[in-house]
């Protein structure tokens, strides 16, 4: 859903005026978009995007580009990439240095270009998280699983934003729904996981 309003902003008060002072204020106005993230069936955004891959985070650089763009490894390739390439993505935020996700790119038209000639990456190809960024999914350990015991409630996880990316009913997700995460995210036992990108890759 993507939502439009208009901005209002006085251009020109540096200082309150005085009663005997005439307004010098200009009023200018702009148009600002507000996106929300669209609701995928994990089949489509599998089918959308042209790189499925599961990947480590390297390197992120914030200064030389005109978005923020991340540098990681291929782990697995699920579709449009291949272990142990590197690819660039962004707009990295939020990722951390080291960490592995789950992501859903799309290929950018053009290469990105540093602002300065051979600053960091130089010019690369460029693929877009999408979907206001519920296309990268968190990979890590978490204890949050079903199971009587710590060994089966721990385990390696993808951390899944299921009021926008739906799951397939036999896919199970924790917490239970009825705890109400943040922002919808859950998780999903990450074999699983993975085995359900292999199925859709084939």
């Amino acid at each position: 859903m993507v939502r439009r309003c208009v901005v209002v902003t006085l251009v020109g008060l540096s200082a309150p005026l005085t009663f005997a002072q005439q307004p010098q204020a200009q009023i200018s106005t702009r148009q600002v978009t507000i996106s929300e993230p669209g609701i995928y069936q994990l089949s489509a955004l599998f089918k959308r995007a042209n790189i499925v891959a599961s990947v480590k985070v390297l390197a992120g650089d914030t200064e030389s580009y005109s978005e923020a763009v991340c540098k990681a490894e291929v782990l697995k390739s699920f579709k449009g990439a291949s272990s142990g390439e590197t690819v660039y993505f962004g707009p990295c935020v939020g990722q951390r240095l080291g960490w592995e996700y789950i992501v859903f790119l799309l290929d950018a038209p053009d290469a990105i270009t540093p602002k300065v000639p051979a600053a960091s990456y130089g010019k690369v190809r460029y693929a877009r998280v999408f979907d206001d960024g519920y296309s990268q999914m968190e990979s890590s350990y978490a204890c949050v699983f079903d199971g009587q015991e710590i060994a089966q409630k721990c385990d390696y996880g993808v951390r899944v934003c299921t009021d926008y990316i739906k799951l397939p009913k036999s896919i199970r997700a924790f917490p239970p729904k009825s705890n109400d995460p943040p922002f919808g995210c859950r998780w999903v036992r990450k074999d699983v996981f993975v085995s359900l990108l292999n199925a859709l890759g084939q």
